[in-house]
């Protein structure tokens, strides 16, 4: 069982949230993990302060995390979006610490992994690599040139060529993963998406709408 003195942390992983994905969302007692729900699809990012709520009220935190622990991607760009936006909220509210970790980070937090590049889907028949040394590669899925026995892990693996990679499938890392990591570095004043490719936003073609009249 936790101690009355350990660090209470909010953990959430919004970046693989999808059209048929899922992300996370977990209550950590140090290293004791108070409560866990997986959030499913894109609609969850409606749901996600009021599954927060009910967390830290079911876990009697009424005094809110000591620390919040994000990923920032790279991943969906609404659910990124969503909960970042959303840990910065809880983080102004309750005044907890923040921090932010990468998908690679995270699945790097075993040791086991701690060399292997991340590679994650993208739109347009894309992948984005992650390497250890926190370069950032983006693509079609046969021009990431890699040495044999390279160990690949994430959800992009199965559309790369070269039968000579160490592959590991994984839709996205576990939550205790994700604590590893965030409790691995610094703090941060806010967190901001990892963005491999520039957001397509695009401004509204007829121009944005006038202010409305007064009176």
């Amino acid at each position: 069982m936790p101690g009355s003195g350990s660090l209470r942390c909010l953990v959430l992983n919004g970046a693989t949230l999808g059209a048929g994905a899922s992300g996370d969302i977990a209550l950590f007692d140090g290293a004791f993990c108070v409560a866990h729900e997986r959030l499913e699809g894109l609609g969850a990012t409606a749901s996600l302060a009021a599954t927060c709520r009910n967390m830290l009220r079911s876990a009697a935190w009424l005094s809110g995390p000591d620390l919040i622990v994000a990923v920032t991607g790279p991943g969906s760009f609404t659910g990124l979006r969503a909960s970042l936006a959303f840990a910065n909220g809880l983080s102004a509210g309750y005044g907890a610490r923040l921090r932010g970790v990468t998908t690679g980070q995270c699945y790097r937090a075993r040791p086991e992994w701690a060399q292997a590049v991340c590679v994650t889907h993208a739109r347009r028949n894309r992948i984005f690599a992650e390497f250890s040394d926190g370069r950032f590669w983006a693509g079609p899925p046969d021009s990431l040139d890699l040495p044999d026995e390279t160990h690949v892990i994430g959800n992009g693996v199965a559309s790369l060529s070269g039968a000579a990679l160490r592959r590991e499938e994984l839709t996205h890392p576990d939550i205790t993963l994700v604590l590893k990591a965030g409790l691995a570095v610094a703090d941060s004043p806010s967190l901001q998406p990892v963005y491999v490719d520039a957001p397509e936003a695009k401004l509204p073609a007829q121009g944005l709408r006038p202010a409305p009249s007064v009176g």
